[in-house]
């Protein structure tokens, strides 16, 4: 996967698709599947803004069951099978726990004991094909005696009637299932451009004929020709629409969502658990050896670029949060790292994919599309290629890419993949057993690349587990041109919390050899990598 601005420009594309996080990248994914010559456009860095931001939890439609969305329910869970079966290194299953109320509501054990059993008539199909250790189990309910085993005796409260329980996937590493979605693209031709932002259209008897860049990289400005366009630019998405001035003018409210991590311990064991403060839900999900907490949300006036969260958000979300935590109150000090974001929608999302055709506006080769959510990416990016070959009256090719295994997905099971190999990596490469489960979550059977720098085979200071040939994989193979790229998207090494001083500084000084920095700029990049942290 090679960054070549060259050989965009000189290149007709059937699309072009901008934005590139999750909805953006599986949309461009799809088209280059179905024989669209297709060109990916980024303004900054892959999966770096609202699709960096989530609980990592892979929905299967138990929460639309309030709503009688059945619909969405279905959607979803078609999703989250599909995610667990193409990229089943980076995809899991994960318990949730919901403790029940004795008042009469939908959140009473009854409510949800028949809510259970109506999920699981309606998704009677969540582990077709599956197997066994990606298998989703049936949900159900469990007694106030087995809850206050499984999480503590701070559930012993009378307002306390026992738990429901349901199984979701979760992406262990959301930046790199983005990233599967781009690698697999390139296999079918798909040409992908990083740090380019698009300043302007060419316009031709009521069509787009060609889009502006800039590149961020090389400070040179270019147009790339193309039959069709699809803004997938999420919250920019209004900014960019902007560019043209024969469209009206549009508002696309957005809401500001945030997550806190923290590295307490908040509940025993690895299962996700949710607590409601009156009609809200806030959930605490196990990760990577720390806990994320979520949602809050607050509407947003601003350009979504100017995105701060302040130290004022953060103590008010913290209240919220200590009025359904049963455990010791969370403090500031606790939290050490905080992912931001967008969804669209004022105060709630209002659930729907939107697409939005633009030929009524007077452009008949432009579209706009409007997702909500990170489960249904790849479902969204078919639908809108339906629509794309539809209007376009090119080759109608059915969609494949449910059943295309992403990059690192080429395997069979999971867990018989990490036993047949785990002995080649622990004898053969000389690394420990940590490291090797790692490769494999990470990378999947695409673990190799990685291990084709032996000379680099040697963990990242203040790692436990990166390898410094991650780094330079990352910046040869995917794209990475700044240091948090690879700091925050291409490993793990600040995803989490603010790494440290000497992690950063080994980075940038492999980096800056490879890519031509000079000491200014490597301490550049290790001071603009720092003000991303709290």
């Amino acid at each position: 996967m090679k960054r070549n601005p060259e050989q965009v420009t000189a290149t007709h594309y059937d699309l072009i698709v901008i934005g590139g996080g999750i909805n953006g990248i599986a949309t461009a994914y799809e088209a280059a599947t179905r024989g669209l010559k297709t060109c990916l456009l980024e303004a900054s860095d892959f999966m770096s803004q609202t699709s960096s931001n989530s609980l990592k939890i892979i929905h299967g439609g138990f929460r639309y069951l309030q709503q009688a969305n059945l619909k969405r329910i279905r959607e979803s869970n078609r999703e989250r099978r599909t995610l667990l079966k193409i990229a089943p290194h980076l995809v899991h299953p994960l318990q949730c726990v919901l403790p029940t109320e004795s008042i009469w509501n939908l959140r009473s054990l009854p409510g949800l004991f028949a809510a259970s059993l109506i999920n699981g008539l309606i998704s009677f199909d969540r582990s077709k094909g599956l197997p066994p250790d990606k298998r989703i189990q049936l949900g159900g309910i469990m007694s106030k005696k087995k809850l206050i085993e499984l999480l503590g005796k701070e559930f012993d409260q009378p307002s306390v009637t026992g738990a429901a329980i349901w199984h979701d996937g979760m992406a262990i590493n959301s930046e790199r299932l983005g990233l599967a979605f781009l690698h697999a693209g390139t296999r079918y031709g798909l040409d992908a451009l990083n740090y380019c932002p698009v300043t302007g259209f060419q316009q031709k008897n009521g069509q787009i004929s060609g889009v502006q860049v800039r590149d961020a990289v090389s400070g040179s400005s270019f147009t790339i020709s193309a039959d069709f366009v699809v803004n997938a630019a999420g919250a920019w998405m209004g900014g960019l629409l902007n560019l043209l001035p024969t469209l009206p003018k549009r508002d696309f409210p957005q809401c500001r969502v945030m997550n806190l991590v923290t590295k307490r311990t908040l509940f025993p064991g690895k299962q996700a658990v949710g607590l409601f403060d009156h009609d809200r839900a806030f959930f605490f999900v196990p990760w990577r050896g720390y806990w994320m907490i979520g949602t809050d949300e607050a509407a947003w006036q601003d350009e979504p670029g100017q995105l701060r969260i302040s130290e004022e958000d953060i103590e008010r979300f913290l209240v919220r949060i200590n009025k359904v935590y049963p455990g010791q109150p969370l403090r500031r000090e606790d939290i050490c790292h905080l992912h931001k974001g967008f969804v669209p929608g004022r105060f709630k999302p209002d659930g729907d994919f939107k697409l939005l055709d633009h030929q009524k506006d007077g452009i008949d080769n432009f579209i706009s599309l409007q997702p909500v959510k990170y489960t249904t990416a790849r479902d969204i990016g078919q639908k809108t290629v339906d629509f794309v070959l539809r209007k376009t009256g090119k080759p109608f090719q059915p969609s494949r890419t449910a059943e295309m295994p992403l990059e690192g997905g080429e395997l069979e099971s999971f867990a018989v993949f990490c036993k047949q190999n785990m002995q080649e990596i622990i004898s053969g490469a000389g690394l420990s057993q940590q490291v090797a489960q790692h490769l494999f979550i990470n990378y999947g059977s695409s673990y190799q690349k990685v291990l084709h720098y032996p000379e680099l085979l040697r963990l990242v200071p203040g790692s436990e587990e990166v390898l410094v040939a991650e780094i330079a994989y990352a910046v040869e193979e995917e794209m990475a041109i700044r240091l948090d790229d690879v700091v925050r998207r291409r490993t793990d090494l600040g995803s989490g919390e603010k790494p440290q001083p000497e992690t950063l500084a080994s980075c940038a000084a492999l980096m800056g050899k490879m890519l031509g920095w000079s000491t200014e700029q490597q301490e550049a990049e290790i001071a603009r990598c720092n003000d991303f942290y709290l």
